[in-house]
């Protein structure tokens, strides 16, 4: 494969071999790599496979993560009674509560 410099004309040639399929690797510079090897999870050379175990506080945040995840995304009640407001007229915006609130939200930035 020939690969154009971008400061020269000149072309750089890539001597890379390709991805080998088989079981075995070889490696040169005797790094474990995990590729092509066929011992993918056991890179030890022990013979036992590779255990991963969770933590308890991990366990919480998953179970923690679906129970939010079934929560709703809005609070139906809310729009509703909002909307009830806007409808009669009886809604009405803070400017200063809403200034303040974008002031703080840039100065946590």
């Amino acid at each position: 494969m020939s690969i154009p410099t971008i400061s020269n004309t000149s072309t750089a040639t890539d001597n890379r071999s390709g991805v080998r399929q088989s079981g075995t690797q070889s490696n040169t510079d005797n790094t474990n790599t995990g590729v092509g090897n066929g011992n993918v999870g056991n890179q030890g050379g022990s013979g036992q496979p590779d255990a991963v175990s969770i933590s308890s506080r991990a366990t919480d945040l998953q179970s923690l993560e679906t129970s939010i995840k079934q929560l709703p995304d809005t609070d139906a009640s809310r729009v509703s009674a909002l909307r009830e407001q806007i409808n009669a007229g009886n809604y009405s915006v803070d400017s200063q509560r809403v200034a303040d609130k974008m002031l703080a939200f840039e100065r946590s930035l």
